[in-house]
């Protein structure tokens, strides 16, 4: 029987690194958040708890 060549135009092998290889392909897709928060608010915000969660460790112990 002769041998069937593939055609490497139906078959391209993209070059992969590990992530895909592994399943953790990164997805992108314009999505607009319904909530909408600036850096600045989330920095304040995170500092604030932070701060709370210090003073409670110092209180209990």
């Amino acid at each position: 029987m002769p041998e069937k060549k593939k055609s490497s135009s139906s078959r391209k092998k993209k070059e992969s690194g590990p992530l895909a290889a592994a399943g953790l392909v990164a997805f992108y897709e314009n999505y607009k958040s319904k909530v909408e928060i600036s850096p600045t608010a989330l920095i304040i915000t995170s500092v604030v708890i932070s701060a709370i969660v210090i003073m409670a460790r110092f209180i209990v112990h």
